[in-house]
């Protein structure tokens, strides 16, 4: 008798690329010894072909606890062991990282998925590697930095992998997906809910608070745009969420005294309220800046403060 073949796949809800900067994505990766041949994912309510996986995908799991690093930038104070199933790894010079070589997303404590780039990847065992000089929240999941303890799942992005589009209308929902193993039977259900967070709006940068003459302060930001890519341009990132919305809160100890909102990147604060939210001219707050979509509802905030 033919065994049946029960492929293992991992399913990773990532942030939008910039070439569709609206739709978040589903990363589907599958592994199967042997390997039958062909993967098929179906939505099992109405039978459609979802995804065809031609090749086994490099999946696996931490073998250390990964620490939260910099968003974007050089993480070399931090080091990761993998195992990985499938696959194998190499180093990759620092700029071919930089270009998008040497990929990997990892699910973190919190149940996010961090994607994660590396220059360097040492062979410690047989299918062992120890990732350094990492790229830590790349392609807009820098919401996911944190913590990922040994043993949590993680997959190479190449070749292997295939990826859906997720639609707003399937973010928040349950769907079954039926995996199909060629000649395998029935196949057996996995269950995905892709949540909202990598597709809520990024948060803001370069937050600040002026102060004018009349005792008003006003407070600024600039808008991100997964549109922009990587890019260092000057021009103003591309509006993704229309009509646009900010939602700005005051806090002071530990307390949100007011909320603002505005159709653009700055709001003021009215000596007024300044004097009736803190009973005085503000010398000092903090204040946090979300972007706020009409179907998602508020995105990744970002802080902020003002003194004096």
């Amino acid at each position: 008798m033919t065994p049946v073949i029960s492929p293992v796949v991992v399913a990773a809800h990532l942030p939008p690329l910039p070439s569709d900067p609206l739709r978040s994505r589903l990363v589907l990766g599958a592994y199967a010894d042997p390997w039958p041949g062909v993967v098929e994912i179906v939505d099992n309510a109405t039978g459609t072909q979802l995804a065809r996986l031609s090749r086994p995908a490099a999946i696996g799991e931490l073998l250390t606890p990964l620490a939260p690093g910099p968003e974007a930038q050089w993480d070399r104070g931090n080091a990761v062991d993998i195992k990985l199933i499938a696959g194998h790894l190499a180093d990759a010079a620092p700029l071919a990282a930089l270009a998008g070589t040497n990929r990997v997303a990892v699910e973190t404590d919190a149940g996010d998925w961090e994607v994660i780039g590396f220059a360097n990847a040492e062979l410690v065992a047989p299918g062992q590697y120890r990732l350094t000089a990492l790229l830590r929240g790349l392609e807009g999941s820098g919401h996911a930095i944190g913590t990922a303890s040994t043993g949590r799942r993680m997959m190479v992005l190449n070749q292997t992998v295939v990826t859906l589009a997720v639609e707003t209308d399937w973010i928040g929902e349950s769907r079954d997906l039926r995996i199909l193993a060629m000649g395998g039977g029935a196949g057996e259900i996995m269950t995905v809910a892709p949540g909202a967070g990598p597709a809520l709006p990024l948060s803001p940068v370069h937050l600040e608070g002026l102060r004018a003459a009349d005792g008003s302060i006003t407070l600024e930001w600039t808008r991100r745009s997964r549109a922009d890519g990587d890019g260092w341009g000057v021009a103003e990132p591309p509006l993704e969420f229309a009509p646009e919305n900010w939602q700005v809160e005051i806090v002071t100890g530990g307390v949100t005294v007011r909320t603002l909102s505005t159709a653009q990147c700055s709001v003021p604060y009215p000596l007024a309220d300044q004097i009736a939210d803190l009973g005085a001219p503000a010398s000092g707050f903090t204040f946090s800046v979300r972007q706020v979509s009409a179907a998602l509802g508020a995105g990744h905030g970002a802080t902020g403060e003002f003194h004096g």
